[in-house]
């Protein structure tokens, strides 16, 4: 199995946070280059849709998740 298809142990306890990337990155624009950054007005809008108020961490979580997205997205 590639190594990008192995599953990974997420801790119970921040699950959530993955939930929240996979629902924001499900409406990230998209340019000729591939994927754009999710941006903040999008996240504080998603965010307040939803009644959620984000922890700094829990900000920085999200936006190391779509780092780590952006990276491997754009790998040729």
């Amino acid at each position: 199995m590639p190594e990008q298809l192995e599953p990974v142990d997420i801790i119970p306890e921040t699950q959530y946070l993955w939930g929240y990337f996979c629902s924001l990155s499900g409406r990230r624009k998209y340019g000729e280059g591939g994927p754009f950054p999710i941006e903040y007005p999008e996240i504080e809008s998603w965010a307040r849709m939803r009644k959620i108020e984000l922890t700094g961490w829990e900000l920085d979580i999200i936006e190391s998740l779509d780092r780590a997205y952006l990276t491997e997205a754009t790998k040729k």
